[in-house]
This record gives C-alpha cells, sequence and structure tokens, in this order.
C-alpha cells in the first residue's frame, strides 16, 4: 500500500503515463516518444515528440523537507501537409485538442495539475517546415516534489491535529483547544 503522506513525484512514472495516456486518447498518432530526435527521417507521422524541458526550483518550503520543483515539458505535434488543402486547419485543431486532453491532467502522479501555457507553430527545423506542419505545446506542472519526506517512514505522523488562537495557548489553555483533523476520519 502507498503511503499516503508520501507525495513524492516519481518523474519517470510520470513521463509513463504522459506517454500512455497521450497514446489512448490520440489512438491516431503513430508515434508517442520521449526524447526522439524530430530531424529522425524513419519516424512515423503523425507523431506526438515529448521532452521535459526545465525543472525549476520554486524555493516553497512544502513542510516536508522536500525539493519543490516547477516542470516544464513540451509537445511538439508533427503532421504530414500531404493531407490536402485543410491540412493547416487540421495541424491546429490538433494542437487545440491535444491542449484541452493535457490542461489540468495530473496524469494520475502527485505533481501538481497540468497548466497549458502555449501552442504555437514551430518552424525550428527547416529542414522539416517544408514537408510537414509541426506545432509545440508547452505545460507546466508547478508543484512536484522530490527528495524523502520527513512525514514518512520512521518519522511520527500526528493522528489527531487542534487550533488554539494566541494569547489562549499553552498548557493552561488545553481544553480550549479545537480538533481539526484527525486521522482516519
Amino acid at each position: 500500500m502507498a503511503d499516503p503522506n508520501n507525495l513524492t513525484t516519481d518523474l519517470e512514472a510520470l513521463h509513463n503515463a504522459i506517454q500512455s495516456q497521450i497514446a489512448a486518447a490520440f489512438p491516431a498518432l503513430q508515434t508517442i516518444e520521449f526524447y526522439r530526435d524530430d530531424e529522425d527521417e524513419n519516424i512515423q507521422l503523425p507523431a506526438c515528440l515529448i521532452e521535459l524541458d526545465e525543472m525549476e526550483n520554486r524555493d516553497e518550503d512544502p513542510g516536508t523537507g522536500q525539493i519543490c520543483m516547477s516542470l516544464r515539458f513540451s509537445a511538439r505535434l508533427i503532421l504530414t501537409r500531404e493531407n490536402g488543402p485543410d491540412a493547416p486547419m487540421q495541424a491546429r485543431l490538433s494542437a487545440a485538442a491535444l491542449s484541452a486532453f493535457i490542461n489540468k491532467n495530473r496524469f494520475g502522479g502527485h505533481a501538481s495539475p497540468a497548466h497549458v501555457l502555449m501552442g504555437s507553430r514551430d518552424d525550428f527545423s527547416p529542414s522539416l517546415s517544408g514537408r510537414f506542419s509541426i506545432w509545440r505545446i508547452e505545460w507546466v506542472h508547478r508543484e512536484a516534489f522530490f527528495g524523502a519526506s520527513v512525514w514518512s517512514g520512521g518519522s511520527i505522523v500526528p493522528q489527531t491535529v487542534y487550533l488554539g488562537r494566541a494569547p489562549e495557548i499553552g498548557p493552561d489553555h488545553i481544553g480550549d483547544y479545537k480538533e481539526i483533523w484527525k486521522s482516519g476520519a
């Protein structure tokens, strides 16, 4: 059984969940991979190439002894332009559908919900731009926790939490405290 007090983000599991959930939601995509070179001529299209681009320290103390990081991902949708005059619109519709799927998705992990930042044409690969429509979707999981939590393992986890209001606090005011949380309740 998973430790309910451990909210550590498993980065490998998050990668796997993103890849598998996009594959399930968009079965027309022939290639869905992390860290694949988009210049690879053997790529099966349409494709979704995903990367974790940045991990930024949030400088927030989550009260667990862990580091809180913001995770910035990107996905490149690579679509062929051979689908006729409607291909540019289809590329934009695909980018919008992927953005809607990603937004607010936790992908089953302990990272905060995804927040889509943008979707835009990606003309970074000049050798591909003439033959393909490439759209880039960027999103962020604003909170992901890494490292061991002081609240899991051998630490003592509170079973009941009480609230007292100053100045009526301390041993002389125990009867004034109000129970605000109980484990299992």
